[in-house]
């Protein structure tokens, strides 16, 4: 298991890295997590068909994805991990905000329509500029479009504290867009108590910034509640070299000490 976890990283990043990026494959390699045995190709196919009917028509892409494909936010049971699997989303034609966007990138991007992502806190989106203004689509609600006022109203759902501005409008990058699938990944396996799941995540993350505190912190938490107490304290003195002088520097010294303690009596 612990070899595909290594593939599915290098798949990820490979997607990452190649021109232009490909998201669906990197999104696919997220995917292989929960689904170890899922054939890319098959899902590549799927995309391109949705492409040739789309034709370069961003009217059509909405057209065909929401309208005809019934593309579509999952309600229902929003926080489950196959929200953020793409083949699954692609085979059931429900999900979160990311991942339906995804699949409106891909096409798009297949299709020659020059989308991109858009990371509003709390709801993710995608848009397309204009001459004198930016088309924002929605995928979560069926495509809807929306303009400033529709795009203040969403906010004021889901980021009350945010306020709207045209300046929220901007492209994120293919690997902001992944890093925000697997966080929403990770949170969907803690929520139902699933350490090594979530441990698969974190892991795929730290792939993408290996010195990310945050995420070296919160693995080990996971190896200490499941006993790796060596591993745990790896990731707690890797966090003290990296912020020797940091706000948490105490609490970590005195983890790091009882994690020795607890390790001196594994066998």
């Amino acid at each position: 298991m612990e070899s595909h976890d290594k593939l599915s990283q290098a798949r990820m990043l490979k997607a990452l890295q190649s021109r232009p990026e490909r998201l669906d494959l990197a999104a696919l390699a997220i995917a292989s997590i929960e689904h170890p045995d899922l054939e890319p190709a098959r899902y590549e196919k799927i995309l391109d068909r949705y492409a040739a009917r789309v034709g370069g028509d961003i009217d059509r892409l909405c057209q065909v994805l929401a309208k005809e494909e019934g593309f579509r936010g999952n309600t229902s049971d929003y926080h489950g991990p196959q929200n953020s699997c793409l083949n699954v989303v692609l085979d059931t034609r429900v999900g979160l905000p990311i991942t339906l966007s995804v699949i409106y990138l891909e096409v798009a991007r297949r299709a020659g329509i020059a989308l991109y992502g858009v990371s509003f806190p709390g709801h993710f989106v995608v848009a397309c500029d204009f001459a004198d203004h930016k088309l924002v689509i929605d995928p979560f609600h069926s495509g809807q479009t929306l303009n400033e006022t529709g795009c203040a109203e969403l906010l004021r759902r889901t980021a009350p504290g945010v306020r709207f501005s045209t300046g929220l409008i901007a492209p994120a990058s293919p690997q902001a867009i992944i890093q925000r699938m697997l966080t929403n990944l990770k949170g969907s396996y803690l929520r139902k108590g699933d350490g090594g799941g979530a441990l698969k995540v974190i892991d795929h993350l730290l792939a993408l910034s290996p010195d990310n505190p945050g995420e070296l912190r919160a693995r080990a938490a996971i190896f200490s509640a499941l006993g790796a107490y060596r591993a745990a304290l790896t990731d707690v003195e890797r966090c003290l070299e990296l912020s020797p002088a940091g706000p948490d520097h105490d609490s970590l010294v005195l983890t790091a000490r009882a994690l020795r303690d607890r390790a001196k009596y594994m066998n």
